[in-house]
């Protein structure tokens, strides 16, 4: 079965408009505070790791940063502490 191609080389009509999508860029939905971001490297047991990885892909998805999202909400949680004391 041949494929009439011929449509397709007269170069009559217009190609369909593009469709609308979101510019992710410009709606960066990453809020993160403007300030310089520094490495914080420790050394833990695997058994520790793993289970803070499992912990991070729980509460804030197996995606890219998971690990830093629940480090920082360690950090405030923490902090929020020791100022009641």
């Amino acid at each position: 079965m041949a494929t009439n191609l011929s449509k397709l080389k007269s170069g009559k009509g217009t190609p369909p408009p593009a469709e609308e999508v979101e510019d992710v860029i410009a709606s960066n939905p990453r809020d993160e505070d403007k300030a310089p971001l520094r490495p914080l490297q420790v050394r833990v047991p695997e058994t520790v790791f793993m289970e803070f990885s499992e912990l991070a892909g729980r509460e804030f998805g197996y995606t890219h940063g998971a690990k830093k999202q629940l480090f920082l909400k360690m950090w405030k949680a923490y902090k929020a502490q020791s100022v009641k004391a």
